[in-house]
């Protein structure tokens, strides 16, 4: 399978995500500030923590895939759910700025984000599958893998509890990740083309 034609189709199905994020704001019926702030400041907030998510997300994944030579049909397939899995972060966080006292939409995005995490370690295992061992452990050396193999998802069981209490700590969370995921610097010793 032609990688190009992979790393394509990703790239314009996140920018059809994006493009349909942004859609959901909706114009104030009166021209203040305040009317703007009432009436689309929850999902601002929503769309920072989705649209910061999906960035992070989308560089990892191009790194990802930078370091693959080879891709098969498990990983095509497994591109496909973490794609899946991705396209469901937006949905996740604006349930959560509907609906931020309930603990329903907490539990969604938290499951949404659990789902997230082991489907790009599927994906990278599955790239370190279909390529020699030299790939596999640059794959290995990459900060996401390394962080979604860190004793930071220990943090999920915690954050389950809590949000029974404080439904925002999942949004508190994800922020958290995606400052790590987003400022952690690759390691050197790969290639990034």
């Amino acid at each position: 399978m032609n990688k190009a034609r992979i790393e394509a189709f990703t790239d314009a199905i996140l920018a059809i995500l994006v493009t349909i994020m942004v859609l959901e704001f909706h114009v104030p019926k009166t021209a203040d500030w305040q009317s703007l702030v009432k009436e689309n400041g929850v999902y601002f907030i929503a769309y920072v923590i989705a649209f910061a998510d999906v960035s992070v997300s989308w560089y990892n994944h191009h790194y990802l895939l930078a370091l693959a030579e080879r891709i098969n049909k498990a990983v095509y397939w497994s591109n496909m759910l973490w794609m899946f899995t991705l396209s469901l972060i937006p949905f996740a966080v604006a349930f959560i700025s509907e609906h931020p006292a309930n603990s329903t939409p907490a539990i969604f995005y938290l499951a949404v984000n659990i789902a997230w995490a082991l489907s790009y370690l599927n994906l990278s295992q599955q790239i370190a599958r279909a390529n020699n061992s030299d790939i596999a452990k640059k794959i290995q050396l990459m900060p996401i893998y390394s962080y979604l193999h860190s004793s930071w998802l220990a943090v999920y069981p915690l954050a389950f509890v809590i949000l029974f209490f404080w439904p925002p700590i999942v949004i508190v969370m994800g922020a958290i990740e995606i400052i790590i995921a987003a400022f952690k610097s690759n390691n050197p010793e790969i290639d990034f083309k």
